[in-house]
């Protein structure tokens, strides 16, 4: 496994994507570059020391090592994981390998929010939840928020369909002693061709898919064609959810979105559809890479997790509650219902 560093070609320090300016910084010298200035086309180099391969049936089944190319320590990581950081040095590194030949995306949103920005949404969080645990907003809390590209197919096609409906309109009236009803049945008719554009699908599996149902949608618009260089300073996940898996799934969701479409346009009340014809055309793929702000956290045991948009700062967390300051405010409210018991008997007497 290749483990690349940019470096700055000024101090020879690592390089890492400044999601406010765009740009990509050096944190030592402070120098700013465009991309254009020196990244050049990615290329995949051959590594002299093949992909280790896992040991069976032990802990580490599904972790890989690389080599850090500043310090030259030895460091696992997840196999799906293609950006990191070395545990040892601090330096960001992309594990070419992960993401070349098939695994290389078609499209990135680099972030457009900080960690500093992240980090503030967090804090205006955690201000409006009064019964937080003391200290639970540390300096090293803090510092565990961490950028992280997930990786999404887009699917674009073209369809073509109609469906049979009715609607049901019921009138009533009076006249003098008696109620009249009239019940009014149309046929409907709606035949038409739609464009489905950047539809989105999930492609890794595990707990972290769920993340992203919290922080979608993204702005397409903001697409741009992938370079490994957005990846210095992030993490960043390798798909593990194929196009052949999610296919029939896909298409199911198509004839959906078009039967309904079609319904939409009949505008009147009480429609139900009889039957429908829902041709789906050759599905288009792209892999792309979505950018999120991502904090895991432990408090009794029990898991929590931050997590932001890092395009649109959509966000979505998860707090733990402090028991004591909880059962404060309810010895607060008893008390207070217990004094206003004994004025109102003073008062009765």
């Amino acid at each position: 496994m290749d483990a690349v560093q940019y470096k700055c070609p000024n101090c020879g320090g690592g390089l890492t994507f400044d999601a406010q300016k765009q740009d990509f910084i050096c944190e030592y010298c402070d120098s700013v570059f465009k991309e254009q200035d020196f990244f050049v086309k990615d290329e995949v180099l051959e590594s002299d020391n093949p992909e280790p391969k896992p040991e069976e049936n032990t802990e580490f089944e599904n972790a890989v090592l690389y080599s850090c190319p500043s310090c030259g320590a030895q460091v696992i990581t997840d196999e799906t994981t293609a950006a990191t950081t070395c545990y040892y040095c601090s330096n960001p590194v992309v594990l070419s390998g992960r993401l070349s030949g098939e695994m290389k995306p078609d499209m990135i949103i680099p972030f457009k929010i900080d960690k500093k920005g992240a980090v503030e949404k967090f804090k205006e969080m955690c201000g409006k939840r009064k019964f937080l645990p003391k200290d639970f907003i540390s300096q090293s809390r803090l510092e565990e928020i961490k950028g992280v590209y997930f990786p999404y197919w887009y699917i674009d096609c073209e369809t073509n369909g109609s469906i049979n409906a009715t609607s049901k309109q019921v009138r009533t009236w009076v006249v003098g002693d008696f109620q009249h009803t009239e019940t009014t049945i149309r046929g409907h008719f709606r035949q038409g061709d739609m464009q489905i554009r950047n539809m989105p699908e999930g492609a890794l599996k595990g707990k972290d898919r769920d993340i992203m149902r919290y922080v979608c949608p993204f702005d397409a618009s903001d697409f741009v064609p992938f370079s490994m260089s957005y990846l210095s300073g992030f993490f960043a996940e390798k798909r593990n959810v194929e196009s052949g898996d999610i296919e029939q799934g896909v298409v199911q969701k198509i004839k959906h979105f078009s039967e309904e479409k079609l319904e939409n346009s009949i505008e009147v009340p009480n429609v139900t559809v009889k039957d429908s014809s829902i041709n789906v055309g050759k599905l288009r793929w792209k892999y792309n890479l979505l950018p999120v702000w991502v904090l895991n956290y432990k408090h009794n045991e029990k898991s929590y997790i931050y997590a932001l948009n890092g395009q649109t700062g959509k966000v979505y967390g998860e707090l733990p509650v402090c028991r004591k300051k909880l059962a404060g405010l309810f010895a607060g409210v008893a008390a207070g219902a217990s004094l206003i018991i004994t004025l109102a008997g003073v008062f009765l007497f």
